[in-house]
């Protein structure tokens, strides 16, 4: 990941977010059925809406994770939804 500092703003590339948004998909669908992995599908997931938030994606738009949230929810009996995973500053 790339990240340069110019007079007090941080640019960070967007190809490197895409590329650890993907990864944090990838950790939930390997995971999902695993028994003990409740806290860290929780986390991943706020990881990707962090990454969409770097990438200015607003959480209710996000499509992609509203469907892992739906699989998450029938897979794990939880009741998450987009505004659990709501960013901003």
């Amino acid at each position: 990941m790339s990240i340069s500092k110019f007079d007090k703003c941080v640019v960070i590339e967007e190809k490197a977010i895409i590329g650890i948004r993907e990864q944090f998909y990838k950790i939930i669908n390997e995971t999902i059925d695993e028994q003990e992995s409740e806290k860290m599908i929780f986390t991943t997931l706020h990881h990707i809406a962090f990454c969409d938030y770097l990438l200015g994606t607003e959480v209710k738009e996000n499509h992609r994770l509203k469907s892992i949230l739906t699989i998450v929810n029938r897979k794990r009996s939880t009741d998450y939804t987009l505004s659990d995973f709501h960013i901003s500053f």
